[in-house]
């Protein structure tokens, strides 16, 4: 006799007595799903629903500068002298595609590496799972970036649009409609995650003490900021040393980089201070060993009382020894000093193309 089975409900198993619900363990959920929407930014969005492959459309929006460049050519309205193209155009539109691949890049990498914090960041402090996703919302803005697109866009074509050039005027905009959106959008990410390393600073999170990790195991922040702060300078900077027959290119660039480099250091601030805090603690504590061991060879100094606070004195040393390897901010000294050098250097070249701009060379 055949028995009729019961349909099988998705999520639902059939058994001997019928049909029983599946008992999943619980999976962790991810705080940034690639393609999820919850922290993906604009550019990562528009690549996933675009159809193809990937590679072909990055290789695309990089083209999109020399495509500008013929139009130019062209319709002849830079009023270029002479038949060739100036130098500077070319390694211009070099920057700017090199601007766009990294923007691109960049902010795809910054939501990876957000994802991952969560988990690095409560091996570091006594909470059992910071909210970084709240620290650091606003990474998935479609609003923000769209914005910024639209500020900027209406002062690059001004240069033209002052020289008595619509159609080039108007073949800026379009190019910038198109270049814009990588690049405003990773400036939004970098300005989102200086405002989340800024709330993290500021919040209440207590860091561990000292355990052999040098950064409080903090670095995974500090290789977040700093991937932020490289693809700011590495985006804007060539834009801006390569730009100066546009000058609003360079009024924009120049300002994106300053207010940049002063959020990088504003934001890992409170972070500074919570460092040398337990750096200081450590310290208090070597020296008030110290204080104990010398208030008996004050009191009687003799060999044989100072051999007898020799451990007293061996674990005062020890103490301070620590007290010297951990470090005042999230990376180490030799990065810093190279933000350093690289924003002054930047700062310099700036600063002396501007001065010499007028006079032609």
């Amino acid at each position: 006799m055949n028995r009729r089975r019961a349909p099988v409900v998705p999520g639902t198993v059939s058994t001997r007595d019928g049909v029983a619900p599946v008992v999943r363990p619980p999976q962790p959920a991810g705080l940034l799903e690639k393609g999820s929407g919850t922290s993906t930014p604009l550019t990562e969005r528009i690549l996933l629903r675009l159809p193809g492959h990937r590679a072909r459309w990055l290789v695309a929006w990089g083209l999109v500068p020399w495509l500008n460049l013929g139009l130019l050519v062209a319709t002849g309205s830079p009023g270029w002298s002479g038949d060739r193209v100036p130098v500077v155009e070319v390694l211009n539109r070099v920057a700017v595609t090199f601007a766009v691949l990294l923007s691109l890049w960049g902010a795809a990498r910054i939501a990876d590496e957000l994802g991952r914090l969560q988990r690095e960041l409560a091996e570091a402090v006594e909470q059992e799972e910071p909210d970084v996703a709240w620290i650091f919302r606003g990474v998935d803005s479609v609003l923000a970036p769209l914005l910024l697109l639209v500020a900027v866009g209406v002062v690059l074509p001004m240069d033209e649009a002052l020289r008595g050039e619509p159609l080039a005027a108007l073949i800026q905009a379009g190019t910038w409609v198109v270049i814009g959106i990588p690049l405003c959008t990773a400036v939004w990410v970098y300005l989102t995650l200086q405002l989340g390393l800024t709330r993290l600073s500021r919040g209440r999170l207590t860091l561990q003490g000292y355990h052999g990790d040098r950064t409080l195991g903090l670095q995974p922040v500090g290789r977040l900021a700093f991937t932020g702060f490289w693809l700011l300078f590495g985006a804007v900077g060539p834009l801006v040393l390569t730009g100066f027959s546009d000058l609003p290119t360079v009024v924009v660039g120049a300002v994106v980089l300053l207010v940049g480099v002063v959020l990088f250091f504003l934001s890992l601030r409170g972070l500074h201070q919570r460092m040398l805090a337990i750096r200081q603690n450590e310290l208090d504590r070597a020296l008030s060993l110290y204080e104990e061991a010398y208030r008996e060879v004050q009191r009687a100094p003799t060999l044989e009382v100072l051999q007898r606070q020799a451990g007293l004195l061996g674990a005062a040393e020890a103490l301070e020894k620590r007290v010297e390897r951990i470090q005042s901010w999230p990376f180490d000294e030799a990065t810093f000093a190279r933000v350093v050098t690289i924003a002054s250097s930047v700062a310099a070249v700036i600063i002396a193309r501007l001065i010499l701009a007028p006079t032609g060379l």
